[in-house]
């Protein structure tokens, strides 16, 4: 079993939500399996104003690149919004994550 730990930062969004980045963990090894697990966020509207929470959307996938097994893609998807039920404010965040991959 190999642990590696990784972030993906979310810049100021408005106008849709949640987003979509991704990120790459490389691992010393090939793997045949892996799975991100949220270890903490940074979640806030922006700038960071008083607004009362909504909906907060955090999530994490896995792909294991089929051509190169060391290479471990972690997609987050990540949304803040107030309870006007639109996406007409900024917000900005970071996922923190943990790849376990044997």
């Amino acid at each position: 079993m190999q642990i590696l730990n990784g972030t993906i930062p979310f810049n100021r969004q408005r106008g849709e939500g949640p987003h979509l980045e991704s990120t790459e963990v490389i691992f010393p090894t090939g793997v045949t399996q892996a799975t991100a697990l949220l270890t903490g966020f940074d979640a806030a509207f922006s700038p960071r104003n008083d607004h009362h929470l909504g909906n907060l959307e955090v999530r994490l996938e896995t792909e294991i690149d089929p051509l190169a097994p060391r290479r471990v893609i972690v997609h987050g998807i990540f949304g803040l919004r107030d309870w006007s039920g639109d996406w007409d404010d900024n917000y900005e965040g970071e996922v923190f994550f943990s790849v376990v991959a044997e």
